[in-house]
């Protein structure tokens, strides 16, 4: 009786085992409608940028960082919920209407531009005369899932021509809409794609919020950089802008061969502009822990995101300089300060 006893109570605590591995693996598949953003990686700014006949390395090192972002299912928001080092934002709020697919390459062009400003400021803060130009059209950064240009128009695209009427720059889309279609009326864009011309039909629409006629395409000025010494920049398929003040300190460093990081690792984040200004960026407290687990122990991040950083790093308690800037240029006084 008692080894009977014993049999059963081991088959039911292998049933119970089995049906918990099974909800797990049902949970995997169940998406949560959340974006999950978490720590990701560092890049060793120097085997990313090389400016041509830029000095070598010096013995610091600078570090970029990126965050891991994407969709959570219901296991990973379970399990990772009450994780510090985690956050999660409702995905349409972290995606902005667009699909996973669309966002990846709108943060792949916005880390295109970002070069290019970095480029410019970098050179610029060591002395030299680079400069922006605006290529004329209108760079199609974003495509709606509740637009007609779905599918057809692409982020990268670069708007050149609607119907018979030319497109020098983004603010001409709205008034051509507006004053020579209506809503439900079939009309051909001519992009340029890869350096090739498209014309695309769509019909107009109606986007919320907004009367005009329009297609459902977020646009913006392509602008490339004028520089005296050419720079190329390997992302590896890393997106979005906030590598751009780290670029440009790079490119700063290589030009003038100061290492200013000083025989320290020096990691930072932030948005840069074509002028030296710093914008904020997303997912900050996940790059501090990023860039503490590499060995950063000086980090700069965007004045706006200086607060969230700070937290982070008080509550995971890491002994870390946290530095917040404005621009470029104070950035290298604040790397100066840390280093010295």
């Amino acid at each position: 009786m008692r080894v009977q006893k014993k049999r059963r109570g081991w088959a039911g605590f292998l049933w119970i085992v089995a049906l918990a591995a099974i909800l797990v693996e049902v949970l995997r598949f169940i998406p949560s409608g959340y974006v999950m953003i978490s720590p990701g990686i560092t890049g060793n700014l120097a085997e990313m940028v090389h400016v041509k006949g830029g000095h070598p390395p010096g013995p610091g090192k600078l570090l970029m960082v990126a965050v891991d972002l994407g969709p959570a299912s219901e296991f990973q928001y379970l399990v990772n919920h009450f994780n510090p080092t985690v956050e999660f934002l409702p995905i349409q709020q972290a995606l902005g209407g667009l699909n996973m697919n669309q966002y990846v390459q709108l943060n792949l062009n916005m880390m295109q531009q970002s070069q290019w400003a970095a480029e410019v400021a970098g050179e610029r803060l060591a002395g030299l005369p680079a400069k922006i130009v605006t290529v004329p059209g209108a760079l199609v950064t974003g495509v709606l899932k509740t637009g007609t240009a779905i599918n057809k128009i692409l982020p990268g695209d670069l708007i050149v021509k609607i119907g018979p009427y030319p497109v020098t720059s983004p603010n001409q889309v709205r008034a051509i809409m507006e004053q020579h279609y209506q809503v439900g009326q079939w009309v051909s864009i001519t992009v340029r794609r890869h350096g090739v011309l498209r014309v695309v039909r769509v019909r107009t629409t109606h986007i919320a919020l907004d009367p005009a006629p329009a297609i459902g395409v977020a646009i913006t000025a392509l602008q490339k950089p004028v520089v005296p010494r050419p720079v190329t920049i390997k992302a590896n398929n890393i997106g979005g802008p906030s590598a751009g003040m780290m670029f440009a300190l790079e490119i700063y460093d290589q030009i003038t061969g100061r290492d200013i990081a000083h025989h320290q690792v020096v990691a930072g984040t932030g948005e840069i502009l074509p002028n030296g200004q710093v914008e904020p960026i997303g997912g900050v407290a996940q790059k501090v822990v990023t860039v503490y687990r590499a060995g950063a122990r000086i980090f700069l991040c965007p004045v706006a995101n200086y607060p969230k950083a700070k937290a982070m790093a008080s509550r995971m308690g890491y002994p870390m300089k946290i530095y917040p800037v404005a621009t470029l240029s104070q950035a290298l006084h604040d790397i100066q300060a840390a280093t010295s």
